[in-house]
């Protein structure tokens, strides 16, 4: 049975979204899915299903939108998924040093065709952020030398720059939800 990461967008964020994971780990194993495990408080989860990697995306995200009262944005990536994130990072070496100022936005399908001019405005916008990207695919590497907070690769601006939905996880969480997933 395949194994999928369930990666959901703004949740429990700076008091928004508020999900308590006993109550997802619940809503998920009454929807028939298996050997659920959550990590960590921002929405992460690992299960199993039959069913195709969008299925599940579909599923958990109408189970949200119920549970919470409003919709939720779910990425959902197999463990082969994982894996080649992991392997094509270009900042492989930033990562080993400090994996809290790598980060990579799973994106819910390919980028728009202006994504790169998109992505370089927001570069171009702050000189003074050392902030770096790699877009590949469905997965937008960010180096942030000087850390997350103050980014501006976030929520709508990168939504409306990349032309698709994304949620972005710190490179210690993507190597632990990777562990987790092999099964």
């Amino acid at each position: 049975m395949p194994t999928y990461v369930i990666l959901l967008r703004a949740v429990n964020l700076a008091g928004h979204g508020k999900l308590p994971m006993t109550d997802f780990r619940k809503m998920l194993t009454g929807m028939g899915f298996e050997n659920v495990e959550t990590y960590i408080q921002s929405g992460n989860a690992v299960v199993d299903s039959k069913g195709s990697a969008a299925k599940v995306a579909q599923a958990v995200a109408a189970g949200l939108e119920k549970l919470m009262g409003a919709p939720c944005g779910v990425v959902v990536r197999t463990q082969e998924q994982m894996e080649r994130v992991i392997r094509k990072n270009p900042y492989a070496a930033e990562a080993a040093a400090k994996g809290a100022l790598v980060h990579v936005a799973f994106l819910a399908g390919p980028a728009g065709p202006l994504a790169v001019a998109g992505l370089d405005r927001i570069v171009t916008t702050y000189p003074k952020r050392r902030d770096r990207y790699h877009l590949a695919g469905d997965a937008l590497y960010l180096h942030l030398p000087d850390g997350a907070a103050e980014t501006k690769f976030t929520g709508k601006a990168l939504d409306k720059a990349i032309g698709v939905m994304g949620t972005a996880r710190n490179w210690n969480t993507v190597l632990k939800l990777h562990a987790m997933s092999k099964r």
